[in-house]
C-alpha cells in the first residue's frame, strides 16, 4: 500500500515538472513569434537649426581724442568683437563698420578689418578719420557687422574729443606807411588774418592783442605809445573811429572780432590805426623781440 502511494507521488511530481517545462516552451515560442513579426529598423531623426542672431560681445573704450591742427586729420582706432553661434565664418567682413555721431556734426565713418578670429568670434579693428574742426565734447561711436542672412549685430558707446585751441597768423609784422609828427588816423598797410586751426570757437572779444610802445631804433628814449593805436575786427569798418584802443603791456580784447570753427569761415581779419603821431624825431619806431605785439585767444 505504501509503495503504491510513493509511486503515485512520484508520478505527480513528474507531471508538474513536465507541465512547467511545456508552459515555458510555449512562452518562448510566443515571444519568438512576436519578435519575428516586429523586427527593429533604423529610424532617421532630423532637426532644422535656424540662423543665430550675431551679437557684439565687446566694444573697447576709446581714450580721449586729441585732434591734430589744420590741415591734418586724426585717425581714431575702434576695436570690437562680434560673435555668431553659426560660426565666425557666418560674419561678413565687408559689412563691418564704425561711425562717430554728434548732433549737428557730420558723421565720421571708418572701414574695418579682421584683427583676430576664433571658432565663433571675430575681432575687428576700424580706423575713423576726424577733422581738426570736429566739435569738442561727447561723441557717440556705433559699430555693426552683418551675417550672411543680413542680420546685423550692433553696439554703441561714447567718447570725448578734447578742445583744440590753435591759430595761425597771415603775417608776422604790421607795417604802417611813413608819417610825420601831427599826422592822424593812419591805417596799417598790413592786416592780420587769423585762422582757426582747431575746434574751439572764439566769441566776440575772445581775440586779444597785447601791445607795446614802439621805440626809436636809433634813439630809444623816444617812442610812440601803444595807446595811440586802435584795432578792430572785420565787422568794424571804422577802425580809427570805433576800434578798441590798445594798452601798453596789457591784453586788450577786440570786441568786434570773433572766430568760428570749420573748413570755411574760420578766419578773422584785424586792422590797425595809428590815431596820432606824437612830436618825435625822424627815425624808425618798432616793437620787436621781447616787445613784439602778441595776438592770442583768451
Amino acid at each position: 500500500m505504501n509503495k503504491r502511494k510513493k509511486r503515485g507521488n512520484k508520478y505527480l511530481v513528474m507531471v508538474v515538472i513536465l507541465a512547467v517545462v511545456l508552459a515555458f516552451l510555449v512562452l518562448v515560442l510566443v515571444f519568438k513569434e512576436d519578435i519575428s513579426f516586429s523586427p527593429s529598423q533604423p529610424t532617421g531623426v532630423k532637426i532644422n537649426v535656424g540662423n543665430a542672431i550675431p551679437t557684439i560681445v565687446d566694444l573697447q573704450p576709446i581714450p580721449n581724442v586729441n585732434l591734430n591742427p589744420s590741415p591734418s586729420t586724426t585717425s581714431v582706432t575702434v576695436t570690437f568683437t562680434a560673435r555668431d553661434s553659426n560660426g565666425a565664418s557666418d560674419l561678413v567682413d565687408e559689412t563691418a563698420l564704425a561711425e562717430f555721431t554728434n548732433a549737428g556734426e557730420q558723421t565720421r565713418t571708418g572701414t574695418c578689418s579682421v584683427q583676430s578670429q576664433t571658432q565663433k568670434e571675430k575681432t575687428y579693428q576700424c580706423a575713423v578719420l576726424m577733422d581738426y574742426f570736429d566739435k569738442s565734447g561727447g561723441w557717440a561711436v556705433n559699430v555693426k557687422v552683418n551675417d550672411t542672412k543680413l542680420v546685423s549685430a550692433t553696439s554703441s558707446s561714447t567718447f570725448i574729443v578734447n578742445l583744440l585751441r590753435d591759430i595761425s597768423l597771415s603775417s608776422a609784422i604790421i607795417n604802417f606807411p611813413s608819417a610825420a609828427p601831427g599826422d592822424f588816423n593812419i591805417i596799417s598797410t598790413e592786416q592780420t588774418v587769423i585762422t582757426n586751426n582747431g575746434n574751439f570757437e572764439a566769441p566776440p572779444g575772445a581775440i586779444i592783442v597785447t601791445s607795446y610802445d614802439l621805440v626809436g631804433e636809433v634813439d630809444s628814449i623816444q617812442n610812440i605809445p601803444a595807446a595811440n593805436f586802435k584795432a578792430a575786427g572785420a565787422s568794424q569798418a571804422d577802425v580809427c573811429g570805433q576800434g578798441d584802443s590798445l594798452i601798453h603791456s596789457s591784453p586788450k580784447p577786440i570786441a568786434t572780432s570773433s572766430l568760428s570753427r570749420g573748413p570755411t569761415g574760420n578766419t578773422e581779419t584785424l586792422s590797425y590805426c595809428l590815431t596820432s603821431v606824437p612830436d618825435i624825431s625822424s627815425q624808425t619806431y618798432s616793437a620787436i623781440g621781447g616787445n613784439a605785439w602778441v595776438i592770442a585767444i583768451n
